[in-house]
């Protein structure tokens, strides 16, 4: 199965985010008409959200109020997380990926540097070649 060591740091890893956003679910549902007091079975919070929230009009202002602030901070985060990534993604690319780049067209110009002077040489030597031999 999974090495507990393995079990441990991803548990350590995405506990803290799952506690985070049970929390955010548990004031969606405070600000929906759940009382979170005690545990309840489905059937009991959607007759409480219905019992609060009668009509449709009223459930979508509702949630849209009770969502708001998890959708700002949702928001907030992405944005927050895309810099991050933007910004490490920058780092790699001036610390690895720029240097390889940067040798290989090094190698590159110099290879063709080598190459255009044994070019000339050999066609500097052609007509060379063919002057003496017309000559013969």
């Amino acid at each position: 199965m999974i090495p507990d060591s393995l079990k441990q740091r991803y548990q350590s890893q995405v506990r803290p985010q799952f506690d985070r956003a049970s929390g955010e679910f548990r004031k969606v549902l405070r600000d929906l008409g759940v009382s979170m007091d005690e545990e309840r079975s489905l059937k009991e919070v959607v007759s409480q959200i219905r019992a609060k929230n009668p009509s449709f009009r009223e459930l979508s202002l509702n949630l849209d109020m009770a969502t708001y602030d998890l959708r700002k901070k949702l928001w907030w985060d992405a944005n927050m997380l895309t810099a991050y990534a933007y910004d490490r993604a920058g780092k790699t690319f001036e610390t690895e990926v720029a240097p390889r780049f940067n040798s290989a067209r090094a190698r590159a110009e110099s290879e063709a540097r080598r190459l255009f002077v044994q070019l000339r040489e050999i066609t500097g030597r052609k007509p060379a070649e063919s002057d003496t031999t017309n000559d013969q």
